[in-house]
């Protein structure tokens, strides 16, 4: 059945008995995936259109807040969301892309507050719970978190969202066992799965130490999406590890082609032109770190010897003791030849 017919014959199954119900052009448009301007440009035309049922509009409004929100623009997501609620308080599909969109502009209060008016309509819906706990995972409440996702696993076992989304918790908590096996799960039910294949690299490498299996999950993550820059960044990190800077070298490019912003990228590419004398480029990178992360106390102190290895002292000594006023500690944390793990909040 068409998205558009779905959405109708579970809100009205009286109004739109699902086999009764046949879709427009403009509806079928309008509930293409993935939206483009032709999309919004349908579901416009059903909002405006003066002959449109209150629902046809709630509707419509909903998934033209689904585009906005897909093309990064929150506040018109979230506008829309508001729209198509108001016309339809209890229309679930608004009700939860809102609270995914107020959980992207990391307000989880609202967010989470979505998800809980939708679960009390669908309290079966094994999709609500997920999406809760994504919010209470990014909220920093591990316990609400497992408890979501063990619902969602317990309504639909064969979820392989939910048990990716269970195990960044388990990774979160420091149980990396029970984190790879839960990847590991995803992966079977889903085998085209990229953020279990990520996920579990990132395991595998930050708290295992197993940087082969973490390289091939990596590898594994960049061929189903080419797209996913932190892939390139963290298999670039263990490649670093095992002292293969060719290797890193050139993930890290990919990773800073995919992603100009990915701080990390910059800052482990800064550190592999520091380790070959290359102070230059080294400091370029280290400038793009700061510029993205200005607290990033090891870039800034790196940076300094960079500088200082350049003739650059009086600078030198004032990003040294910008570092040092950041973190008293950077000194002793700074592992030049190798670098710190990527941070477990990359998982996906």
């Amino acid at each position: 059945m068409p998205r558009f017919a779905l959405i109708l014959a579970a809100t009205s199954s009286l109004l739109y008995p699902a086999d009764a119900f046949t879709p427009t052009a403009d509806q079928k448009l309008c509930a293409t995936l993935p939206a483009n301007a032709d999309v919004v440009a349908a579901c416009t035309r059903i909002i405006e259109a003066t002959n449109s049922s209150t629902l046809d509009r709630a509707v419509s409004h909903t998934f033209r807040a689904d585009a906005a929100r897909a093309d990064g623009n929150t506040a018109a997501a979230i506008a829309d969301y508001n729209q198509a609620l108001a016309l339809m308080p209890t229309l679930v599909p608004a009700m939860s892309g809102r609270g995914i969109a107020y959980r992207n502009a990391q307000k989880y209060d609202l967010s989470l507050h979505d998800f809980d008016q939708a679960i009390a309509i669908e309290p079966n819906n094994a999709g609500l719970y997920n999406s809760r706990g994504i919010s209470y995972r990014m909220n920093g409440d591990s316990s609400q978190a497992m408890a979501d996702f063990n619902q969602a696993i317990k309504l639909e076992p064969d979820n392989a969202v939910a048990f990716n989304g269970r195990g960044n918790v388990y990774a979160d908590i420091k149980q990396p066992d029970r984190a790879i096996a839960d990847f590991t799960q995803a992966i079977k039910l889903d085998r085209t799965y990229a953020s279990a294949y990520f996920n579990r690299g990132s395991v595998e490498a930050d708290d295992k130490d197993q940087l082969d299996k973490a390289i091939a999950d990596f590898s594994t993550a960049i061929k189903l999406d080419p797209s996913n820059a932190d892939a390139y960044a963290s298999r670039a990190v263990a490649y670093i590890r095992k002292n293969n800077t060719a290797a890193a070298l050139t993930d890290l490019d990919t990773a800073i082609g995919r992603n100009a912003d990915l701080e990390r990228a910059h800052f482990y590419r800064g550190i592999l032109h520091f380790n070959t004398g290359d102070d230059v480029d080294a400091v370029a990178d280290f400038n793009k770190a700061i510029q993205l992360d200005p607290q990033d106390a090891k870039a800034l102190y790196i940076r300094g010897l960079a500088k200082r290895r350049n003739g650059d002292v009086t600078n030198s000594d004032a990003d040294v003791a910008a570092a040092k006023a950041l973190d008293p500690d950077v000194e002793n944390q700074v592992q030049i030849q190798h670098g710190p793990p990527p941070p477990s909040t990359v998982r996906h």
